[in-house]
C-alpha cells in the first residue's frame, strides 16, 4: 500500500503538476503568530523551506525549527539569533526607536541580511525582472518615481545596500498592496523583497514588548532533525495502464505526455532518461520529510490536540495541506499560513507511532491521488479525441455545410 501511494505520487506529480489555485490568504493572526512567521523568513537562508512552530509558558518560550538540512553556519546563526532576542527582551518594555539604536538590534539587522543574502537576491531579481519586463506600465513608473524619492537609482541597484532596498520595497508594498491596478505578481516580489525588513520590525517591536518579556528573555531555538530515506517506485505504465479499458487508449494517452513538452520534462525529472526504458522499469527515490510535516508528526507522536500554529517560509504543498486536513479530521487543532497547491515526488508520509492513524491516513492520501489521476486521465483523453476529429472527413463537410444552407 505504502510503495503503491509513493508510486501514484509520482505519476499524479507528471501528469498534473498543480491541483488548484494557490491560496495565500491565511488566517488572522495573533502578535505571537506573526512571530513566528517572522521567524521562519529569516531562519531561510537559500532555496530551502523552514518550519517553525512556538509554544509558550508563563515565562519560558520554545520555537520548534524544521528543514531539510542542517549544517555548521545554521547552528552558530541560530544561536546568534537565540542570544540578540533573549538580550533584547531583557529591558522590555522598549520604543522601536529607541531599539533601533541598540547595538543588540543592530547586530539582529546585520546578522539576518548576511544570512539570508542568497534568498534576498534571488528574489530581488524576479523584482528587477518584473520592472524590466513591464517598463511602461503606470504602476512601474511609480514605483520607479518612489525609489527615485528613496535616492536609490533601479537601473544601478547593486550599489545600494540589501537593507535600503528591503525597506523601501517594504514601505512601498504596504502603500500600494491593495491596489487592483498593479500585477499580482510584482505585488508578490515586491512583499518578498520587503519582507526581510519587514519581519525585523516585527520580530523587534514584539521582544520589545513588555508582555511577552519573560517568554522571549527565555526563548530557546530548538532544531527538529530531518527524516530522508529511499523509496521503490513502480513503473509508469504499470500504474498508468490500470486507469484504461483497452490498450490503444493507454498507448494513445502515453504518447501524448512524450508530446507535451511540459509533461515529458517533468517525466524526465522524476523517472530519468531513456523514457522508453524508464517508464516501463521500477526506479529508487530518494523521498524527504517536508519541514512541517516533521513538525506536525512530533505533535501527533506526543497527542497533542492543543491549537498549534506552524509558519512557513513558503506555503504548504498540496500534500502537507491535504494531509493536514485529515489530522484536522482527527481534532488536532492544526493552523498553517497558506497553500500553493503543487504536488511534489520526492514527499515523504510522515512516520507516526499510531498505526491506525498512519493506516488511516496513507488510504486518505491514497484516494486523493487516485482522483487526481483519474481525473486528468479522462481530460485528456476528452483532448485526445478532440484532436482526433479530422475537418477533411466527408460527412462532416457535408454536416457542417447544410448548417449554413
Amino acid at each position: 500500500m505504502e510503495k503503491q501511494f509513493y508510486s501514484k505520487l509520482c505519476i499524479a506529480e507528471s501528469i498534473k503538476f498543480v491541483t488548484d489555485e494557490a491560496n495565500r490568504n491565511g488566517t488572522g493572526q495573533q502578535m505571537i503568530e506573526r512571530f513566528s512567521c517572522n521567524l521562519a523568513t529569516i531562519l531561510a537562508r537559500d532555496k530551502e523551506v523552514v518550519a517553525v512552530m512556538l509554544t509558550t509558558s508563563i515565562n519560558s518560550c520554545t520555537v520548534y525549527i524544521s528543514k531539510r538540512d542542517w549544517f555548521k553556519k545554521d547552528d552558530e546563526y541560530i544561536r546568534k539569533i537565540e542570544r540578540h532576542l533573549r538580550s533584547i527582551s531583557k529591558d522590555a518594555p522598549i520604543t522601536l526607536v529607541n531599539a533601533l539604536k541598540r547595538d543588540d538590534v543592530r547586530a539582529l539587522f546585520k546578522d539576518v541580511m548576511a544570512y539570508c543574502s542568497v534568498k534576498f537576491e534571488s528574489r530581488f531579481e524576479k523584482l528587477k525582472k518584473d520592472i524590466t519586463r513591464n517598463q511602461d506600465e503606470p504602476y512601474i513608473k511609480s514605483f520607479r518615481s518612489f525609489m527615485g524619492d528613496a535616492s536609490i537609482d533601479v537601473d544601478n541597484i547593486k550599489d545600494v545596500e540589501r537593507h535600503v532596498i528591503s525597506r523601501v520595497c517594504c514601505k512601498y508594498y504596504k502603500k500600494v498592496k491593495t491596489s487592483p491596478a498593479i500585477s499580482e505578481r510584482f505585488l508578490r516580489h515586491l512583499k518578498k523583497v520587503g519582507s526581510y525588513i519587514g519581519s525585523l520590525i516585527n520580530i523587534t517591536r514584539c521582544v520589545c514588548n513588555e508582555f511577552h518579556r519573560d517568554q522571549i528573555s527565555n526563548l530557546e531555538l530548538r532544531k527538529l532533525h530531518p527524516d530522508t530515506t529511499f523509496q521503490t517506485i513502480s513503473s509508469w505504465n504499470s500504474i498508468i495502464q490500470k486507469y484504461f479499458d483497452n490498450p490503444k487508449e493507454f498507448k494513445d494517452f502515453r504518447n501524448a505526455c512524450l508530446n507535451d513538452t511540459d509533461t515529458k520534462k517533468k517525466l524526465i525529472e522524476i523517472y530519468g532518461e531513456p523514457l522508453a526504458t524508464q517508464l516501463d522499469s521500477e526506479i529508487r527515490l530518494g523521498v524527504c520529510l517536508h519541514a512541517e510535516m516533521n513538525i506536525l508528526a512530533d505533535i501527533i507522536n506526543r497527542k497533542d490536540k492543543r491549537r498549534a500554529f506552524i509558519a512557513t517560509s513558503k506555503n504548504c504543498c498540496y500534500l502537507c495541506e491535504l494531509y493536514i486536513k485529515f489530522a484536522r479530521d482527527r481534532r488536532y487543532n492544526i493552523v498553517v499560513s497558506g497553500s500553493h497547491k503543487k504536488i511534489y515526488h520526492a514527499w515523504k508520509l510522515p512516520d507516526i507511532k499510531d498505526y491506525n492513524f498512519w493506516k488511516d491516513s496513507l488510504s486518505y492520501l491514497l484516494s486523493n491521488l487516485n482522483q487526481i489521476i483519474g481525473n486528468e486521465v479522462k481530460k485528456r483523453n476528452i483532448l485526445l479525441s478532440d484532436d482526433s476529429f479530422d475537418l477533411g472527413d466527408q460527412e462532416i463537410k457535408e454536416g457542417i455545410d447544410a448548417i449554413f444552407v
